[in-house]
């Protein structure tokens, strides 16, 4: 894996950043602020408002693989932090509380606790997906320029989130093809629906509220998916076969 790099990506990433106008002027109506107050107050919680670390058991083994991924690793969630941030200022331009517990929340950080550090890295992964869908919808519908100034920076830096891990994956030799594959990449879609149907069990309110329907929704996640794992696949097949064409390459995992 370049872990050079990742590291040039994350530090790059902290330029050019133009903060939201949060002063700008606000109006909303009544049926859609109180389910987007409660979401975004929830988000803020759960990206980058818990513990921004890698908490699994046996998450150190995984971070001191190398210097350079201990930094990687840092740099990441110094970015989940900034949303964090960034939610937190949304949080008070609309008129919401803050939220210091959640259920799913909970559940979320016994999960990664629990499983080890490789369960845990495909939980933040598939996080990543299904809050890129948020945050995409968030934007599309909602009609306050500075809550869709903050999506499309936390968008821009999501991209470079799932392409990390997809990187991360490849090098460790995980890829799409043959049985092996085939199991890997169910076992990734069933969890990855599982994580598109809390978040709409929690957030589908806000969702719809601002026009975004249950079909848009799943047609998002599905593209979402579908789009990760064909590109694993492309970049595992460039790492096994430097020299064959891009084109071969994606026809074979088109």
């Amino acid at each position: 894996m370049n872990h050079a790099k990742w590291i040039a990506h994350f530090q790059r990433n902290r330029e050019h950043r133009p903060e939201p106008n949060w002063a700008a002027p606000f109006v909303l109506p009544e049926s859609v602020l109180q389910p987007l107050r409660l979401s975004i107050a929830e988000y803020q919680l759960g990206d980058g408002g818990g513990p921004a670390c890698l908490i699994a058991g046996d998450a150190e083994q995984f971070r001191s693989s190398s210097d350079a991924m201990r930094q990687i690793v840092d740099l990441w969630f110094a970015e989940e932090r900034e949303h964090s941030r960034l939610l937190g200022c949304a949080v008070a331009r609309i008129g919401a509380r803050r939220v210091h517990a959640h259920w799913s929340f909970t559940a979320f950080l016994a999960c990664r606790r629990a499983m080890g550090v490789r369960v845990e890295l495909q939980v933040l992964l598939l996080v990543e997906i299904v809050s890129t869908v948020y945050y995409r919808l968030l934007r599309r519908h909602c009609p306050d320029p500075p809550l869709r100034e903050m999506c499309s920076l936390i968008l821009r830096d999501e991209a470079g989130h799932v392409a990390f891990h997809r990187d991360r994956l490849a090098a460790a030799g995980v890829s799409n093809w043959g049985l092996g594959g085939t199991l890997w990449e169910l076992q990734f879609r069933l969890f990855g629906l599982a994580a598109a149907a809390l978040l709409w069990l929690t957030h589908g309110r806000c969702l719809r509220a601002l026009g975004a329907g249950r079909l848009e929704f799943c047609r998002e996640i599905h593209r979402d998916l579908s789009r990760f794992v064909r590109r694993l696949g492309r970049t595992a097949q460039a790492r096994t076969h430097p020299t064959m064409p891009a084109a071969q390459l994606a026809g074979q995992t088109a």
